[in-house]
């Protein structure tokens, strides 16, 4: 009997322990999954992957850009390396061209571009003319960004910038379009001569490059305890560039440009450490542009349905609809993520660029005035105000003088 008890005992101890290593075979299976679906992680096998399918594209003909023949030489581009939670792009890498550091850009197939050929009175698809190319350009840019650009500009866009002649004419418009499909692509062109984005270097099919730029991520880090006042000083001076550019994004522009997805490795700074620019622009759209799309009547249950991703709007509670434009601004979630930090359930759990053991009270009470303007609990849904901006730009400059 005793024999009995034992051999079930053991059984079902086996039993267990093979259940358990199952189940945990399927959790990490999940999260790789999971890992590779929203590209949260990348190996240096895939740039060279999306080259060489780009390259492939190249020899066909069917891929042109002023990048395509150094990008495609026998050597190639040098030192590769991957970024990732990058999910509005195919791929995002950074590279050697031309003895300039770059990052490269693959675009991601979206499933409501609008088709460059258009049906005729036959039903036979035929590619646009120049004129009716043209057109289609000035609507897509009204569209994505509310700007209207006159016939001039509207030609000069439709052609690939610095290509070389001898390329079919159809293979480019097709190359041109799919590129001004893309949120980022189409602001780095429209926003080119105020110079507060990367400079758009060219492209190769579906591939753009850029501007590489450091991110101020690296003056930031959860250590904050062994935080030097040499460090502490830097981060100040980052904090006033950043209060800088967030006041030529509001008032120096057409219109006042919103960035709705803001996260600390979005800002970059140039290599002389004299400006910054935000470097992920396939969430950064004009103030009309993002009033459509938190007030675009879907139906809701709560505020939080109608936010498009940090800038925040809210439901009507009678007709249950999103029907309101953008209620928060920049300065908001700037001071909420970026200078505070992250914060759950009301206590900071990885502190920002302006939150450490030099931070005096004043100023940590100026930034939760900032980032929660009327003190609502749960989520901030209102603006901080110029006042707000001024009072925290005195005092960052008084203690960078101090």
């Amino acid at each position: 009997m005793r024999v009995r008890e034992l051999c079930i005992w053991t059984f079902a101890h086996i039993f267990k322990s093979v259940k358990r290593r199952v189940f945990l075979l399927l959790c990490f299976i999940c999260v790789f999954i999971v890992i590779i679906k929203w590209r949260l992680t990348c190996t240096n096998v895939h740039p060279r992957l999306h080259i060489q399918h780009i390259c492939t594209n190249y020899a066909k003909g069917a891929s042109v850009g002023n990048l395509c023949q150094s990008l495609c030489h026998p050597d190639g581009v040098p030192s590769l390396s991957c970024h990732s939670f990058y999910m509005e792009k195919e791929a995002v890498f950074s590279g050697t061209w031309m003895n300039k550091s770059v990052v490269f850009k693959s675009l991601k197939k979206s499933s409501d571009t609008k088709e460059l050929k258009q049906l005729n009175s036959l039903n036979e698809k035929k590619y646009p003319t120049e004129e009716e190319f043209s057109k289609m350009i000035q609507s897509n840019i009204r569209n994505k960004f509310n700007i209207s650009v006159n016939d001039v500009d509207a030609w000069r866009m439709s052609y690939i910038p610095n290509q070389l002649g001898g390329i079919e004419r159809n293979i480019e418009m097709e190359n041109v379009w799919s590129l001004l499909q893309d949120n980022e692509y189409l602001a780095l062109l429209l926003y080119e001569k105020y110079a507060i984005f990367p400079k758009l270097l060219g492209s190769c099919g579906s591939l753009y490059a850029v501007q590489k730029l450091n991110s101020i991520s690296g003056y930031w880090h959860l250590m904050t305890l062994y935080d030097s006042q040499e460090e502490w000083e830097k981060r100040i001076k980052l904090s006033l560039m950043i209060l800088d550019y967030l006041f030529l994004l509001e008032k120096k522009l057409p219109e006042p440009l919103h960035i709705c997805d803001v996260k600390m490795n979005h800002f970059g700074v140039t290599s002389d450490s004299k400006k910054i620019m935000y470097l992920d622009l396939d969430s950064v759209h004009p103030r009309t542009i993002v009033d459509k799309i938190t007030g675009d009547g879907s139906q809701c249950k709560q505020h939080s349905d109608c936010d498009f991703l940090d800038c925040r709007s809210f439901c009507n509670l009678i007709t249950f609809k999103c029907e309101y434009g953008v209620v928060n601004n920049n300065l908001q979630i700037v001071c909420e993520r970026i200078f505070l930090g992250w914060v759950m359930s009301g206590r900071v759990m990885v502190p920002g660029l302006l939150l450490g053991p030099r931070t005096p009270r004043v100023l940590i009470e100026l930034l939760e005035l900032c980032a929660n303007p009327t003190s609502e609990l749960g989520i901030s849904r209102a603006p901080a105000s110029k006042e707000i901006r001024k009072r925290l730009y005195n005092l960052l400059i008084n203690l960078k003088l101090s």
